[in-house]
């Protein structure tokens, strides 16, 4: 902000002036009654802050705007934003619950906090969702003048209660093998046997079957576009067992073959078939608790964690992190193995 500062006589005393430039037009903010000039000096820089501090005035062309409208003329100017960074702006601003629609002026703290309560996703992503958010508060006072403050450090991200991930018990498999369609049912078999992650299921051709699953690509889902899996350990080749294995066979022998030889030639249908099959088993299950169980399988059979990362496509830290649990089943399980050990003694 530019300011220019000068002093005059008035009255018996002296006037500090700080002329500055609002916008494109110059204003001015003055004290006056200090008995010296170097009174009215030591004021200059309080005087300053105070100009700096009051609220700047709306940029009239935009005063109405709504953080949506704002989030799309933002995304619209700045090109080289990514698509999946610009995929998490709008997914930032529309997790507001309804906020996102009013005025950005009249959008108060409370109304993003009381939002923000709300969320339910993983810390991870709320840090980013906030992350976001600042920078289109910020933006919004500086430079477009539309708000006077940016209040989006001072929110508070909920405290997250960690819970333990569901997992598919046998009986939530077989009544899933008797009530899913082809596709899903196959879909639903991969990951249970195999521990595909959503894009690694979705991009399978059935070049990648052959006694194993080769995962060597993933669908991008945001962007609907095959890609390389995330990191060197997505590329692997898992073992499957035979009742896999036929019935991949049986499916390919029952369904046509896709012009790309993809195995699911329609990979959203079937994934949301899979969700929607898991849903009326239990609320509680989701296509990716499959792979949250076949970990806990193969971790409860005793075999070594640096395997399992590698069948995951994770590394030993994430395993260890994320799937060292164990489920209901496991626990009755362990508890008639204890009985057994220790009533032998006595």
């Amino acid at each position: 902000m530019k300011t220019t500062t000068t002093y005059r006589k008035k009255d018996n005393s002296w006037q500090i002036i700080v002329s500055y430039k609002d916008g494109r037009t110059w204003k001015q903010k003055s004290r006056q009654g200090f008995p010296t000039k170097g009174e009215a000096k030591e004021f200059e820089y309080e005087l300053i802050k105070q100009i700096k501090k009051q609220p700047r005035p709306l940029e009239r062309s935009l005063k109405d705007i709504s953080l949506k409208d704002f989030t799309e003329m933002y995304l619209k100017i700045r090109t080289s934003i990514k698509p999946r960074t610009r995929k998490n702006f709008v997914n930032a601003v529309n997790s507001l619950c309804g906020v996102e629609k009013k005025v950005m002026h009249m959008i108060t703290y409370l109304d993003v906090q009381n939002a923000v309560s709300e969320w339910y996703m993983k810390p991870q992503t709320q840090k980013q969702y906030l992350s976001k958010l600042n920078v289109l508060f910020r933006s919004a006072v500086k430079p477009y003048g539309i708000i006077s403050n940016n209040f989006i450090p001072d929110i508070v991200i909920p405290k997250s209660t960690k819970t333990e991930r569901a997992t598919v018990t046998e009986e939530q498999f077989k009544k899933l093998m008797d009530v899913s369609r082809a596709d899903v049912k196959l879909a639903i078999a991969i990951c249970y046997y195999a521990g595909l992650r959503r894009g690694e299921l979705l991009a399978l051709t059935w070049q990648d079957i052959d006694n194993a699953i080769t995962v060597n690509k993933q669908l991008d889902t945001q962007n609907n576009i095959v890609t390389d899996p995330k990191t060197k350990n997505g590329f692997r080749t898992i073992p499957i067992p035979q009742v896999l294995l036929k019935m991949l066979q049986e499916y390919r022998r029952t369904q046509p073959l896709d012009i790309h030889r993809r195995i699911f030639p329609r990979p959203y249908g079937t994934y949301y078939g899979m969700k929607r099959a898991m849903k009326t088993i239990s609320k509680e299950i989701s296509p990716h608790c499959l792979r949250h169980t076949y970990a806990t399988h193969l971790l409860a059979k005793g075999m070594d964690i640096r395997t399992v990362a590698a069948l995951l496509g994770d590394n030993v830290k994430t395993v260890l992190a994320t799937y060292i649990h164990y489920s209901d089943q496991m626990r009755e399980e362990a508890a008639k193995d204890i009985e057994k050990i220790f009533s032998a003694n006595f």
